[in-house]
């Protein structure tokens, strides 16, 4: 594996710097001094930020000195997804083909998100760069073909393309409709707990590990396309979620199965090997237990605050 020289780290263009993840990239880098682009889709209200457009898929120019690009605009409700499979391979293959465009002629790095979620349904765990992409969902679909984009703007342009395959991130403003979300909201509402699959498994990083494995990548870019997973190394069920949960809440709720929100094709089990991140210097430093009890607290805060 070749690494180029570390670069600065300033500046950098983050794409859906509204979404969870990029709105946390872009705080990320603000604190820590570095210029910040952004495309953003909608009113982006946070400060410090340069916004340069508001759709990836009809961006024509970037500034000459963004030396890497964060993609993460995409589509990710992997339900929505099923219902608009047009819309999700139009923003999730058009639009990264249109950001590996600029950054081809800007002679950006570019950092592309992927997802766990093109393993499928994996034969063995745990889950290395070299397990075979199995994608089983039209999310999943559209990542493999933005990572085949990727690979072809490498091997024809010579291009440092890092493809970053994302188990479960989670932290403050995660989307509504992702797991944990869900249940600390019914928790808080006072409500049965309406679950589909409780034994499925996920492998659980927070957001603030996530960040620093970025900002490594960023540092350090390995020349050509480079398959690279971020995750915790540790797997929960549904079910475990929820009884810490409901111990840092000091609640009971029950928990009562919806057949309906049992996916076709779920996954029974995801779990992340993260030795090739880890080489670079990374390991989690939050454990899991400890960042539910941050994001608790978080969505309890805002709750009391709206209540």
């Amino acid at each position: 594996m070749l690494f180029k020289k570390s670069i600065s780290m300033d500046p950098i263009l983050v794409t859906g710097i509204n979404g969870f993840l990029g709105s946390h990239l872009s705080d990320y880098f603000i604190n820590t001094g570095v210029k910040v682009y952004g495309i953003s889709h909608g009113i982006y209200k946070s400060s410090g930020v340069k916004i340069i457009d508001n759709d990836i898929l009809t961006t024509k120019n970037i500034p000459n000195e963004i030396s890497t690009i964060l993609h993460f605009a995409a589509l990710t409700d992997v339900q929505y997804c099923e219902k608009n499979h047009l819309e999700c391979f139009e923003t999730n293959v058009k639009g990264t083909k249109n950001i590996l465009d600029l950054a081809r002629k800007n002679d950006s790095n570019v950092i592309f998100a992927s997802s766990s979620h093109v393993y499928g349904k994996p034969e063995t765990l745990p889950i290395s760069e070299n397990t075979p992409l199995n994608p089983i969902s039209v999310h999943a679909k559209s990542k493999v073909e933005g990572e085949l984009l990727c690979e072809k703007y490498t091997e024809l342009y010579g291009m440092n393309i890092s493809i970053i395959r994302t188990f479960s991130i989670f932290g403050p403003r995660s989307p509504s409709y992702s797991l944990i979300s869900r249940i600390i909201n019914q928790i808080l509402n006072n409500k049965k707990i309406i679950l589909g699959n409780l034994e499925s498994k996920r492998d659980f990083l927070h957001i603030s590990d996530f960040l620093t494995a970025i900002e490594i990548l960023i540092k350090n870019p390995i020349e050509g396309c480079s398959k690279i997973n971020i995750g915790s190394g540790k797997n929960f069920s549904v079910n475990q979620i929820c009884e810490m949960l409901f111990e840092i809440s000091q609640t009971s709720n029950s928990i009562q199965i919806d057949q309906k929100l049992i996916r076709k094709n779920d996954i029974d089990e995801l779990l992340c090997d993260n030795s090739k991140l880890k080489k670079l210097g990374w390991s989690p430093k939050l454990s899991f237990n400890d960042g539910l009890k941050q994001v608790f607290n978080h969505f309890e805060s805002n709750y009391k605050q709206l209540s």
